[in-house]
């Protein structure tokens, strides 16, 4: 595949200081010339890229200028980021009268790295938020992806309140919404700051969105029974404190609206379960599901999980143990999930899960001993990929030694493992006999400078 190539900062040096466009460029139809600026910028990925080139263009010459600023896809990529500055503001204003009619994808990253952790000492305040919601808002009818990423809540409360009573986003597909502190998860752990736990109704109660396909939302609650999460084919919850998520009958809800979900993660608390209550909640039917993502902070809530949901079209299965990604001291012994998963369903026959049918499986910082894990893995016939991440040595040499039970293995990657850990595990394995096996090590930074293949 040809990648495309950088306009560079030197070349609109060049032109600036009289040389003129090469000529084969020069003689190029506008039409053709506009694709090419939309092209060169938007196969960029990161943020601070998509938001330089239009710039860069339009600064090589006068034509380049004229045609840049009259292609309006060019200006769609909104992206905001700490410490917010007054350019900031400007430019985005620019690049929402240049984008015209166009969709707007808004990427807004308000993290500090340097935030000592105080919810209320935070460089970036809800009143800076409130300014870019006053900015962007008149545009909501034309926003497609919102991605927002902030340490504490007031900016994330902000923005739910502003939307709150916005009637209609027609064009808005994919909502990011992630308040970066997963410690808020932990067993015990109470959501933060207590006076702004209400939960928000966004857009009209939910009946301003209309074409949502993707949701996101970390650390993030709403109000749950107006939330207006139906129709999607991935729905994220992660890292939420218990008492803010969802309700069973609350999740069943929304789950039910979304009948072609195809991906569904749940990290940390799974949907709030009523102890009280003697009968058993109807089983979530996702007959489309094909990714399932679980981080538990407790394995006998991850198992109450599981026994709610139908998934017969798995083919992705990816389990990690949360807590132990907080705290190391956290760590579960994870046995008693895998030999549920393992045991027959009250019908007696197949396993809870359709195992058989899973083609790659993740694995990260779980705790389990052969016992458990060996006849988990034997019931996964078709597994051809297996990630395993962030385990101790007992837990991977285990899984290592269980790798003959995959027929049709044909790639092993190793993520995030301490490289003496990973030394002793593997020279203490026997040769996996599985042929033609590629094997990736991805370690930890200090441990190597890129990934391994073997």
């Amino acid at each position: 595949m040809v990648t495309p190539r950088r306009i560079s900062k030197g070349f609109a040096f060049k032109a600036q200081n009289g040389y003129q466009c090469h000529a084969t460029m020069g003689t190029l139809p506008l039409e053709v010339l506009s694709e090419i600026f939309v092209f060169a910028v938007l196969s960029y990925d990161d943020p601070n890229d998509i938001i330089d080139q239009p710039t860069i263009i339009s600064h090589v010459c006068r034509r380049w200028r004229q045609i840049s600023i009259i292609t309006s896809l060019l200006w769609t990529n909104i992206y905001l980021f700490f410490p917010l500055t007054f350019h900031q503001l400007t430019r985005t204003a620019a690049w929402l009268s240049r984008s015209r009619h166009r969709p707007l994808q808004i990427c807004m990253d308000f993290r500090d790295p340097s935030w000592d952790w105080d919810e209320h000492t935070h460089r970036f305040s809800s009143h800076a938020m409130e300014s870019v919601m006053r900015l962007l808002l008149p545009m909501v009818h034309r926003w497609q992806s919102v991605e927002l990423y902030t340490d504490t809540w007031a900016p994330i409360s902000t923005f739910l309140s502003y939307t709150s009573p916005v009637k209609s986003a027609p064009c808005l597909r994919d909502v990011q919404l992630a308040r970066c502190n997963a410690y808020f998860a932990r067993k015990g752990q109470f959501f933060q700051p207590a006076d702004m736990i209400s939960p928000i109704a966004w857009f009209d109660g939910g009946a301003g969105l209309s074409a949502l396909c993707k949701v996101s939302l970390s650390g993030v609650h709403v109000d749950w029974e107006k939330s207006g999460l139906r129709g999607l084919k991935v729905l994220e919850l992660k890292y939420h404190a218990q008492e803010v998520m969802p309700s069973v009958e609350e999740f069943l809800a929304i789950t039910q609206a979304c009948p072609q979900l195809e991906r569904l993660s749940v990290l940390g608390w799974g949907p709030r379960r009523d102890r009280n209550k003697k009968i058993s909640p109807p089983t979530i039917q996702l007959p489309y599901l094909e990714e399932l993502s679980l981080g538990y902070v407790d394995v006998d809530h991850a198992i109450d999980l599981l026994s709610m949901i139908s998934v017969p079209n798995l083919r992705s299965f990816s389990v990690e143990d949360v807590a132990v990604t907080l705290d190391p001291s956290d760590a579960q012994d994870a046995s008693r999930l895998f030999d549920y998963l393992s045991s027959p369903d009250d019908g007696g026959g197949l396993p809870r899960l359709p195992l058989p049918s899973i083609r790659t499986l993740s694995l990260r910082g779980v705790t389990v001993e052969n016992g458990a894990v060996h006849p988990f893995f034997s019931l996964l016939r078709s597994v051809e990929a297996i990630c395993l991440s962030g385990m101790d040595a007992s837990s991977l040499r285990a899984s290592l030694a269980g790798l003959h039970l995959f027929p049709f293995l044909a790639m092993l990657t190793l993520k995030g493992i301490d490289s003496v850990i990973l030394s002793d595990v593997l020279a203490s394995t026997p040769d996996i006999p599985i042929p033609d096996l590629r094997i990736f090590m991805d370690l930890p930074v200090d441990a190597a400078d890129t990934d391994t293949a073997i």
